[in-house]
C-alpha cells in the first residue's frame, strides 16, 4: 500500500464525517436555510481578510523572488477571486 493510500485510509473517517455534516448536506441537497449560508459566508469572509494579510506579510518578508511571487499569487487569488465570490453573496 502506498503512503498516499495509507494517508487516505487514515483520513477517511474524518472525510466521511465532514461529508455527512448537516451544513454540507444542506448545501448539497439545497435544504440549507439561506440565512445560515449567509452567516457562514460572512464568517469565512472575515477569515479570508486575515488570510490575505498573512500572505501580504509573507510577500514582504520573503527572501527569494520565487517565494515573493508565489505568495503574491495566493494573495491575488484570495483578494480577487475567493473574496469576490463571497462579496457576491453579501
Amino acid at each position: 500500500m502506498s503512503i498516499t493510500d495509507e494517508q487516505f485510509a487514515a483520513a477517511k473517517p474524518i472525510w466521511d464525517a465532514q461529508l455527512a455534516h448537516p451544513f454540507v448536506r444542506g448545501i448539497a441537497d439545497g435544504s440549507l436555510e439561506i440565512e445560515r449560508f449567509k452567516r457562514w459566508v460572512l464568517q469565512d469572509y472575515l477569515y479570508l481578510k486575515d488570510f490575505a494579510r498573512l500572505f501580504a506579510w509573507a510577500v514582504a518578508k520573503a527572501d527569494r523572488l520565487e517565494s515573493m511571487s508565489w505568495y503574491a499569487t495566493v494573495l491575488n487569488l484570495t483578494l480577487n477571486t475567493e473574496m469576490a465570490l463571497h462579496r457576491a453573496y453579501a
